[in-house]
């Protein structure tokens, strides 16, 4: 195993995203691969309700307490499983049968689901169990993700994995223009809560694409397993031995308390403050899915022509501009400008710190590399979450802008004069 930076891992071929028919290689192109092309289509249905589920609770959230901070306090119950369980289901996912796995995750997802509405249209309005719905929903979440990542890695050559998470991206953003758009239908039903149901049926509808995946996977222990203990031993000492992937950790770490924190404080700012309603909302909203969908078409070229370490640094910088136009916004048009720049830098940072992540992880160890680094991305986020609740309620939205606009600063200086910008 290479357990140093390897700089012919970073070597990509400029593939556009939209190629024709007629420039398809059966050999060589994701779009022939069948398992991949299960994960694709498995994506664009959990996106789809993820996005469902994303917009209606946070509402449903308001509507019962009109409070910022309940609402941060559920953003942080969903938070919390990546920190606590991360490092544990990533040992896991390396020793199950991943099919089994997902469709197990994408089961409970769906039942926890159907749970809420049934409590919240008997009028159970009671918030611990609703943060214990949204800790345990997120867990499974996270659950499913771990083995989706280890799974990409199984089924695309490490040469074209840029190319897909940029494929997968694409299905995401797509659906972050769709699902908004479609939510504000949702909304104008009689009952918010009917959302959480579809996307209940979406989670169904995967399980039944996943019993359709055919894959073998190789284990070079020839079918003897490690302890747990073992097992994680092996994952953090490959993870602290590569130097250029535990630096990029590092920066995720700091840059995730920004935009989780801006992601949590938009909704709030635009029925709070801006007085949008709730379909315009959803809406609204969409602008961040063309700005990641802008990202997506051209990662691959992008990345070709930057390096992926100034790419990265771009990201930063992107996100940035976004916050402080947040922090300046007065009216629907900048508030939209603001949302695309937050959309595209949240994109490309996020294809980027995946690809290279999976570049640099050996198969065997995918499961427990996504866990520890899953875990440690996420260490400031419920802490950055909570507070921001209380920082709303007290000053107001435009200094959480202002506030992740100068961290994203900072940031980016530090970035600048490490060996990261150099990363092809």
């Amino acid at each position: 195993m290479n357990n140093d930076f390897n700089p012919a891992l970073q070597t990509e071929p400029a593939e556009s995203l939209g190629h024709t028919s007629s420039s398809l290689n059966v050999s060589n192109r994701l779009e022939s691969s069948r398992p991949f092309l299960v994960i694709l289509c498995s994506v664009l249905l959990l996106s789809f309700g993820s996005k469902l589920y994303e917009i209606i609770l946070p509402l449903m959230m308001y509507d019962i307490t009109h409070s910022s901070v309940a609402m941060s306090s559920m953003k942080t119950a969903e938070l919390l499983p990546n920190f606590f369980f991360a490092l544990f289901i990533g040992v896991l996912v390396d020793r199950v049968d991943k099919k089994r796995w997902v469709l197990w995750m994408i089961g409970l997802q769906a039942v926890l689901l159907i749970g809420f509405v049934l409590f919240f249209r008997s009028g159970t309005h009671v918030l611990p169990l609703y943060y214990t719905i949204g800790f345990l929903l997120m867990t499974f979440n996270y659950g499913y993700f771990n083995a989706q990542t280890s799974l990409t890695k199984l089924t695309v050559p490490t040469h074209r994995l840029t190319s897909a998470n940029a494929k997968l991206s694409f299905a995401e953003t797509l659906v972050g223009i769709m699902g908004p758009a479609l939510s504000a239908m949702i909304l104008l039903l009689p009952d918010i809560s009917d959302g959480l149901l579809i996307t209940a049926g979406c989670y169904g509808l995967c399980m039944l694409l996943f019993t359709r995946l055919r894959l073998e996977e190789k284990h070079a222990d020839g079918g003897t397993r490690p302890s747990l203990a073992k097992a994680f031993t092996e994952g953090w000492t490959a993870f602290k031995s590569n130097t250029p992937l535990w630096m990029m950790t590092v920066f995720v770490i700091f840059l995730n308390c920004s935009s989780t924190v801006v992601n949590t404080t938009v909704i709030f700012f635009a029925k709070d403050e801006l007085k949008l309603s709730s379909s315009g909302l959803a809406v609204v909203l969409s602008a961040a899915g063309v700005g990641g969908l802008a990202g997506s078409l051209f990662m691959g070229k992008m990345r070709l022509r930057l390096g992926l370490g100034k790419l990265y640094a771009a990201s930063i910088l992107i996100s940035g501009a976004g916050y402080l136009l947040l922090f300046l916004t007065d009216g629907l048009p900048v508030f939209l400008i603001a949302l695309f720049l937050t959309g595209l830098g949240s994109t490309v940072h996020s294809v980027c710190v995946y690809s290279f992540r999976q570049e640099q992880t050996p198969a065997p160890l995918m499961g427990r590399i996504a866990g520890i680094t899953g875990t440690l991305f996420r260490v400031g986020m419920p802490i950055a979450v909570y507070a921001s609740g209380w920082i709303i309620a007290w000053y107001g939205s435009a200094v959480v802008f202002l506030g992740c606009a100068v961290w994203n600063l900072v940031v980016l200086l530090v970035l600048l004069r490490t060996r990261l910008r150099g990363l092809q």
